[in-house]
């Protein structure tokens, strides 16, 4: 399993921690403020989306972050049996994915542009999250056929995530935000 094990570890690392930006400016001027009490206003809209990247994707993507440190511990040349990167899945990197997932799904958003964006985190979330649960399952059932089923929603979870990312750029530009991967 050493081989088939490593590919999912290795995207993972590849990916890193570089899922979702650390940080945004904003770089165009303020522009008409709606009046109404009841709407928020675009400087209002502004705002919450520039908090919403760097307070809570950057606290998302810290989740993430132990989670690959803790797999790159035991994949790829660290990789020393199966047993111990179970073991990592199961007490390391998959409590710290739920964390990210809890922390995407108690996101409160006001601004009505930012609902598909949530829902969209949620969803890349959860296809990475059932990749590792995968990967933890073939390594119990040392099931080559599952830890290609994992790899294939890797490439699912690379391609909503580079859908998140579209997105999220579009949305900044729309507000005047400078929207930066890191």
């Amino acid at each position: 399993m050493k081989k088939l094990s490593l590919t999912i570890a290795i995207v993972f690392i590849l990916v890193g921690c570089s899922h979702f930006p650390s940080s945004v400016k904003i770089t165009v001027g303020e522009q008409e403020d709606s009046t109404s009490n009841s709407e928020l206003t675009y400087k209002d809209k502004q705002k919450e989306i520039v908090d919403f990247i760097n307070e809570d994707m950057n606290e998302i993507a810290s989740y993430e972050k132990k989670a690959n440190e803790a797999l790159a511990k035991v994949s790829g040349e660290n990789f020393r049996n199966d047993k111990e990167l179970h073991t990592v899945l199961t007490n390391e990197v998959l409590p710290e994915y739920e964390k990210a997932i809890e922390k995407a799904k108690s996101l409160e958003v006001t601004t009505d542009e930012l609902n598909p964006i949530k829902e969209e985190i949620l969803g890349v979330l959860d296809i990475y999250y059932k990749a590792l649960l995968l990967e933890k399952e073939a390594l119990e059932k040392n099931d080559a056929k599952l830890i290609e089923q994992s790899n294939a929603m890797v490439d699912d979870y690379l391609n909503a995530l580079s859908d998140y990312h579209k997105n999220m750029e579009t949305l900044a530009e729309k507000y005047g935000i400078d929207y930066q991967r890191e």
